[in-house]
């Protein structure tokens, strides 16, 4: 009851710091990374290096909100802000919020977040998903991606490899973008295989609306992932950040049409990058919307004439897991 009054008597700033007396005495380390995910001007590869520090599992739990900032390199300008965010928000309440809403929270240190992902240079701290997480447990992966601008005969190879790749049970992800991503996320749903759909903002602003309809498919059956809250809208930068999440989940990375300014050939690089084979399939000679794959495979892309020359370079890879 003390405690009560005080809460009524006091101005906002005793608020806060009761909010925050009680949320310390409750948090783990599972807790505090999705709580410094959700706060303003934390940089999320500077949470995970927080974790990667032998030892700070536990140190971090201790630590002052200020503490926390400098360990973080918050900027002076969202230093307020950080502090502010840290201290008001009740993880327990967000925690329930999204149980009610059927959003699972995957964070790094949690033993089913993809081992693949984990292991590339700049992991998301927490993962925000809606359908099948089991998804995650998968190792046959392969990301397809291209134009959105996609050609008819675009559209055929994704089919044609698609349909094959489903029945040797891939899991397809790609970036539910208009054209070859659409293609490929709904081929994968055709044939009966399982699909990820990787996403640039939150949950609450699907972009683009035009696929909207195939978003509320693959969140009911298959899996819709981001590494921002449903709040967040997507901003530009978000697109090329989301592209090594989409690698990063997978085996290799077959960009099915790609031209020169394409962003799926930030896919293609974030791949290579990670350690990961980019394919790309035989492709017209001068098609201006194919002059991103011909660059690939003159730096070395793996041609991929069947979906089975895919499936053999990547058999060793899953088998011996």
């Amino acid at each position: 009851m003390k405690n009560a009054k005080l809460i009524k008597t006091k101005g906002v700033a005793t608020r806060l710091f009761l909010l925050y007396r009680i949320e310390v005495r409750a948090i783990n380390p599972r807790n505090l990374l999705i709580k410094l995910a959700h706060c303003k001007g934390a940089a999320k590869r500077r949470i995970v290096q927080l974790f990667e520090q032998e030892g700070m599992y536990e140190e971090a739990l201790h630590l002052t909100p200020q503490t926390l900032a400098t360990r973080l390199f918050i900027p002076p300008k969202n230093y307020s802000t950080f502090i502010e965010d840290y201290q008001s928000i009740s993880t327990e309440s967000l925690l329930n919020y999204y149980k009610n809403r059927n959003i699972h929270l995957i964070t790094i240190i949690d033993s089913h977040y993809p081992t693949y992902l984990k292991h590339i240079f700049d992991p998301p701290p927490v993962l925000f998903c809606q359908g099948d997480i089991s998804l995650l447990k998968n190792i046959r992966n392969l990301s397809v991606v291209g134009t959105r601008h996609a050609s008819k005969y675009g559209c055929d190879l994704v089919q044609y490899f698609v349909t094959h790749l489903a029945k040797q049970k891939f899991t397809i992800i790609s970036g539910l973008a208009l054209g070859i991503d659409a293609k490929a996320h709904w081929t994968a749903i055709e044939e009966n295989s399982k699909t990820i759909a990787v996403i640039a903002g939150g949950f609450d602003h699907i972009y683009p609306k035009e696929n909207m309809e195939l978003a509320k498919i693959i969140q009911k059956e298959h899996l819709l992932l981001s590494e921002h809250p449903p709040y967040k809208r997507p901003e530009k930068w978000m697109f090329p950040m989301r592209n090594r999440i989409i690698s990063g989940l997978s085996l290799g990375t077959f960009v099915a049409q790609a031209s020169k300014r394409s962003g799926s050939l930030i896919t293609a690089q974030h791949a290579l990058e990670q350690g990961r084979i980019v394919f790309s399939p035989p492709v017209p000679l001068f098609d201006p919307l194919f002059q991103g794959n011909i660059q690939l495979l003159k730096e070395g892309a793996a041609l991929a004439l069947s979906p089975d020359e895919i499936i053999e370079e990547l058999k060793p890879m899953y088998e011996e897991k």
